[in-house]
């Protein structure tokens, strides 16, 4: 019989550690549980247990993590927790190792809006390269809010002061409610038609994380990633960021803000134009002065004050290149008629007619065709002979054949 292998406890939980910490499934997972037996050490970690009606874990959530929590976490409490499982080494005991606690009304709609950033962080909503610039002077600005809440009234009075006379078209929406997200959808799409407006402003005043849940709704998210118009989120909250906010071309901490992002300055553009007009007019003013002084430079030279004397050299010069001209023209001509002369004497050499002035004649039958053989004609067919000069009609009254 073999002899079985002994092991440590040390040995047997670092085994066990091993196995849990290699389970995928256990690597990072929400619980919702009870919190109990609560203690926060003085070094900041916080320790207790979790627990549902049947089981309890203990679960440690190091001060790192806990840093980050927004609420002090009490016995009783009903919550949501993300972690991973691991063994405590030295007790070998199971825990749960917290990273992140949300109370569990909140925390479900936490996971649901976490899994929607994911989904449009997939489609590229979120992405950098697609954020358009705000034009540096709209036309018109679209406001999607509540028209009678405090964000329409920051961001009128905000273009105002900077922008005087700067259009501002309210889309008159709902901003919490059942219907509240297909009103500020409706709205952005209602807004990006209209020629006269450049930006969208989309947002309300600050609230509860409840209230703002309208601006992490997927169709407000559609909303805004299809508006033609670049679009700025005026959600009135300076710590979370809503998936409007993250959807938008642009981020305002509060309407106020977006107001100031919107348009620029008006008094500060008419200075800069004032200073343009006065830079551009000593430019023009020097330039012109130059161009005088050029201009009388010229008027004094010689050139212009005896022009004839200056265009006399081009004469003598023109007058030489027509001579060679007319010249080269002659020589030409004369090459050309005596290559005329040539070819015509060939010509003539070549012709019928010459054949025809040494006693020869062409015949023809009656259809026009030349008759070469006497076989192509008969006794009594009509003839027409072509002479040197003048033509023959003839009967013919005999005909002898070549027989080779």
């Amino acid at each position: 019989m073999n002899k079985a292998k002994v092991i440590s406890v040390s040995e047997l939980a670092v085994m066990l550690q091993k196995i849990i910490d290699e389970e995928p499934a256990l690597a990072n997972l929400w619980v919702r549980a009870e919190i109990s037996n609560f203690k926060k050490h003085s070094a900041g970690h916080l320790y207790l247990s979790i627990k549902d009606e049947k089981s309890s874990i203990r679960a440690v959530m190091f001060k790192s993590r806990a840093a980050n929590l927004k609420f002090i976490p009490k016995d009783g409490m009903d919550c949501l927790l993300r972690g991973y499982v691991s063994v405590y080494s030295r007790d070998v005991m199971v825990q749960f190792y917290i990273e992140e606690i949300i109370p569990a009304g909140l925390g479900m709609q936490h996971i649901a809006i976490e899994e929607l950033k994911k989904k449009l962080q997939g489609k590229g909503y979120f992405a950098a390269e697609r954020k358009r610039p705000l034009p540096f002077l709209p036309k018109g600005i679209g406001v999607v809010t509540s028209p009678v809440g405090a964000a329409i009234r920051d961001i009128c009075k905000v273009i105002e002061r900077r922008y005087p006379g700067m259009p501002v078209v309210l889309y008159p929406a709902l901003v919490q409610g059942d219907k509240a997200a297909e009103s500020i959808a409706a709205g952005i799409e209602a807004l990006g038609l209209r020629d006269e407006i450049d930006v969208i402003i989309v947002g309300r005043g600050g609230g509860s994380i409840e209230d703002l849940g309208v601006f992490n709704a997927e169709i407000v998210a559609d909303s805004v990633f299809l508006c033609p118009k670049p679009v700025i989120s005026a959600v009135g909250h300076e710590i979370d960021f809503t998936i409007t906010d993250l959807v938008a071309d642009l981020r305002a901490a509060t309407p106020s803000v977006a107001g100031e992002l919107a348009v620029p300055v008006k008094s500060e553009i008419l200075k800069a134009l004032d200073k343009f007009n006065e830079k551009l007019y000593h430019v023009l003013e020097s330039r012109f002065e130059r161009e005088q002084m050029r201009l009388g430079y010229l008027t004094e030279s010689a050139v212009l004050k005896r022009p004839e004397r200056w265009l006399g050299e081009y004469q003598e010069e023109l007058d030489k290149k027509d001579f060679a001209l007319s010249d080269f023209l002659d020589r030409l001509y004369q090459e050309k008629q005596q290559e005329l002369q040539r070819l015509a004497g060939q010509l003539q050499a070549l012709s019928p007619l010459a054949t025809l002035a040494r006693g020869y004649s062409i015949s023809k039958d009656e259809k026009g065709r030349v008759v070469n053989d006497s076989r192509k004609v008969n006794i009594n067919d009509k003839v027409e002979i072509q002479l040197y000069s003048g033509k023959l009609g003839c009967i013919v009254t005999y005909r002898e054949d070549n027989n080779k």
